[in-house]
């Protein structure tokens, strides 16, 4: 069997498991899964084991692998499919379960003032910008702080320093590979890992069941002094996200009525759809702001 029919099969064995989960959006989400593993060859090769997992983690989780919102990815790992959550992805749980109004995370280069009072909870921190992009690359990075609005109004603060940061990312799986999110989108990762060590913080109340799996797959994946550590949960019928696009957005397909050969028809048709559709940005500077808003 070739390897395009391996994860093929792991895909449609996936689908009827994430309509059982998440209905509203198995046909949107295996539609993007399908685009991912279509121009990811490394993708294709992963246990397929691996790759049923990391689909229903998505329906588990409520997240979505539309490329344009980046809030999520299928990458590969010692030959498994894994789910990773980007630094907004991360965000987008926290607000979907009431634990924050807002967030954003901030690098510190040494060029700033920066005054961490630990005591008031207050930073003071006036950022400076380098000319050009070969100015900024040379800059050293002291570290990165959160700034979290709760519920309450009330502000709180995280910081790590960036031998800190470089830890995190030494005991990480895969970061030296070309396709580690470290690699590709450093800041963002630099980013996500103070966004990580704050959740403990910022979790109140009763976590839903998509946000504590979540977290559980993130624990397993990237392991993280002090973030939050739950056992992993048990599947159930979960709330999806409304944060699928318009032209994405479907409605359930009774899966028990299709073959094989259908399914995989239907993820076809719209990962072509998708690809026809989804004009990804060149530039992401914009997708990581706003978070204050």
């Amino acid at each position: 069997m070739s390897n395009m029919n391996v994860w093929m099969q792991s895909l449609t064995n996936a689908y009827p498991k994430f309509e059982a989960i998440n209905p509203e959006k198995a046909k949107s989400e295996l539609g993007f899964a399908m685009q991912l593993f279509q121009n990811n060859t490394e993708l294709q090769k992963c246990d397929p084991q691996s790759i049923l997992n990391a689909v229903v983690n998505v329906a588990r989780t409520s997240i979505t692998l539309n490329p344009v919102m980046r809030l999520a990815y299928l990458v590969p790992r010692k030959n498994k499919c894994i789910l990773e959550f980007s630094y907004m992805g991360l965000v987008a749980l926290l607000r979907d379960n009431g634990c924050i109004k807002s967030i954003s995370a901030h690098i510190v280069y040494a060029d700033e003032q920066f005054d961490y009072d630990v005591a008031e909870n207050k930073i003071l921190h006036k950022p400076t910008f380098a000319k050009t992009e070969a100015q900024h690359n040379l800059r050293e990075i002291i570290g990165c702080y959160s700034r979290a609005t709760l519920p309450n109004g009330e502000i709180v603060f995280e910081f790590m320093p960036m031998w800190e940061i470089e830890k995190v990312k030494r005991n990480s799986l895969g970061s030296d590979s070309k396709y580690s999110a470290w690699q590709t989108w450093r800041d963002e990762m630099i980013k996500k890992s103070v966004i990580k060590r704050h959740f403990k913080m910022l979790i109140s109340g009763n976590p839903s069941e998509a946000l504590t799996t979540a977290i559980s797959i993130e624990h397993d994946n990237n392991p993280l002094t002090n973030s939050f550590d739950k056992k992993p949960q048990k599947q159930s019928i979960l709330t999806a996200f409304d944060d699928v696009t318009e032209s994405t957005q479907t409605t359930s397909v009774n899966t028990d009525l299709l073959s094989d050969d259908e399914i995989d028809l239907l993820m076809e048709k719209e990962a072509n759809k998708i690809n026809n559709h989804i004009d990804e940005p060149n530039d992401t500077t914009d997708l990581f702001e706003g978070l204050d808003s």
